[in-house]
């Protein structure tokens, strides 16, 4: 038997709404994602109108439609075929709506439009397929449809699925993106900390430290390009980096090179990197620069250094030639800061904006107030790049 209409309106209300607010696309108006599968059906069915309709608790969201009568884009679940069938268990067809009791009596079937066929298949999402809505086609004249066309609204509805399910898949990938983020570590007298701005999901920087005994080891690299390509790329960066947080940074850059470097020019890429070991008793950082130069050194008595790099970037350095080592040292007082090319674009993207990213840290009190300072400076001014930025400060 069918559920009656209120039952199927409240049936998994709940569940839909939070699964549809997670995938943030209610909100936004069209799109041409969603678009393009309302098009190819109406054109390929020849009705009156299609529909990629959501549904919450009460109320139904037209977030694609092609038709000659706009609706919406929000109207009462209960007067749509879309709340009346969500309780189906496949795709709903409805010949002739004025001899369908369930349908009978809507607004859309006695006054204008006129709907009397309708056809619809549900969207599912989620791990327990829950029902968020329908992908249609209505006419004003009864007809039928047949066993093929029914397989190909079914695909265009996987289709629409799949469409919907990206926002989900970009939350899954943010939170495995989280997870490679570093995490606090404690270090006596120094304070270390970062921020990571992506200019799209995926990030082609990476930062990392850790503890290795007592020494901090400290990486900061910016893969060329964004998105997916360049954060796939980062991500091995890392992991070789990882795999060798006991080496000296010169023989881990070595050996890093010797593993990614073939990847990077099958990619045609290369990333810059900054890689070094903090011997916290001493102050001394031990260092390989490979092309990056973008390492700020603010002195406690008010100076500042901005270390050059002389080497190449990782997939560009030549084979057997040995890479330059740097080190510096950090004094009570003193501050590294290591950032990545999009900090340069929150100014005039010349190295002068080293020079200012040192005045704005001098203007915080405290390093978490500088990251502050910095994410509030890339709000006003969108860098259009990803933007990492850590800093190690050693207590005075």
């Amino acid at each position: 038997m069918d559920a009656s209409p209120a039952q199927t309106i409240t049936t998994g209300s709940g569940r839909r709404a939070t699964l549809l607010a997670a995938l943030d696309v209610v909100a936004g108006g069209p799109e041409e994602r969603f678009d393009r599968i309302t098009r190819i059906a109406r054109d390929a069915f020849g009705v009156s109108g299609s529909f990629l309709n959501l549904a919450g608790e009460s109320m139904l969201t037209i977030k694609s439609q092609q038709s000659a009568e706009r609706f919406g884009p929000e109207i009462p679940l209960q007067d749509t075929f879309c709340g009346r069938t969500l309780g189906s268990p496949g795709p709903v067809i409805v010949e002739d709506a004025r001899a369908d009791a369930r349908f009978a009596d809507m607004p859309m079937v006695v006054d204008d439009p006129n709907v009397r066929f309708y056809a619809g298949v549900p969207l599912r999402l989620g791990d327990d397929d829950v029902k968020v809505g329908t992908l249609c086609l209505v006419d004003q004249t009864p007809r039928t449809l047949a066993p093929e066309d029914l397989a190909l609204l079914e695909d265009l509805g996987v289709w629409a699925e799949r469409e919907l399910a990206a926002g989900a898949d970009e939350d899954r990938l943010r939170a495995v993106l989280a997870g490679l983020e570093p995490t606090d570590v404690e270090l006596p007298g120094y304070r270390v900390a970062g921020l990571s701005l992506p200019h799209a999901v995926v990030s082609g920087d990476l930062h990392d430290w850790h503890r290795d005994g007592d020494d901090l080891v400290l990486t900061l690299a910016d893969v060329m390009g964004k998105g997916m390509s360049a954060g796939l790329l980062a991500a091995n960066v890392r992991g070789a980096l990882l795999a060798r947080g006991g080496d000296r940074p010169d023989r881990a850059v070595a050996a890093l090179e010797a593993q990614v470097g073939p990847e990077f020019n099958r990619a045609e890429s290369f990333a810059t990197l900054f890689h070094g070991r903090l011997v916290p008793t001493t102050g001394q950082v031990d260092f390989v620069d490979a092309g990056h130069g973008l390492v700020l050194h603010l002195r406690a008595d008010g100076g500042e250094d901005v270390l050059r790099s002389v080497d190449l970037p990782i997939g560009l350095h030549p084979a057997g030639i040995a890479r330059s080592s740097g080190s510096l040292v950090l004094d009570p007082g003193d501050v590294l800061v290591v950032v990545s090319d999009g900090a340069l674009e929150l100014w005039d993207s010349t190295l002068a904006s080293m020079t200012r990213l040192g005045e704005l840290y001098r203007q915080a009190d405290d390093v978490a107030g500088f990251l502050d300072r910095v994410r509030a400076r890339a709000q006003e001014h969108d860098p259009g790049d990803d933007l990492t930025v850590v800093v190690v400060a050693r207590d005075a």
